[in-house]
């Protein structure tokens, strides 16, 4: 049975990203539109699955006990451009469908932790390190963040967002 702590951070992401969903659903009317300077809601979602991918490579790379390569080692703004690049040729349909799968992987990736894997430092994404209860809070407060740009851009969708992505 999972920890207090383990299963209310869990519930945490998972009501966090619920939300987001919301507004993501309420957004593709205006999908064609940048949030960002450069940024529809495909490039939105695309840098979202990126830092995904790199938590659930930083998970199992704890999980196993693993070396783990710091995808964002040349910095977050490097890795962010990345995310985007990488999937560039995707469609809007695949890059929702692969937003939502990489979150599940996320979850499954905590239900899988130890418990004594829960409370031990790992790697995170950019090569800081800190425990994993961390690790989820930071990415609440990054999909929080992210949530309310949304929101503020739902309101007039031909303004750009100006804070950084």
């Amino acid at each position: 049975m999972a920890s207090h702590e383990k299963q209310f951070l869990i519930a945490r992401w998972e009501n966090r990203r619920e939300a987001l969903k919301t507004l993501v659903s309420q957004a593709e009317r205006h999908q064609n539109k940048e949030i960002y300077k450069g940024w529809t809601l495909k490039e939105f979602l695309a840098h979202m699955s990126g830092w995904d991918d790199a938590v659930i490579e930083s998970l199992h790379a704890h999980l196993e006990g693993t070396p783990f390569l710091i995808p964002a080692a040349r910095g977050v703004n490097a890795y962010n451009a990345q995310t985007v690049s990488t999937r560039e040729t995707l469609d809007y349909d695949p890059t929702r469908r692969e937003w939502d799968r990489t979150h599940e992987l996320i979850i499954q990736a905590l239900r899988d932790l130890p418990e004594e894997k829960f409370h031990q430092a790992l790697t995170f994404p950019w090569g800081e390190t800190g425990t994993v209860a961390y690790l989820v809070e930071i990415f609440v407060e990054h999909e929080e963040e992210h949530a309310e740009h949304l929101r503020k851009w739902l309101r007039n969708p031909d303004e750009l967002i100006s804070e950084g992505h």
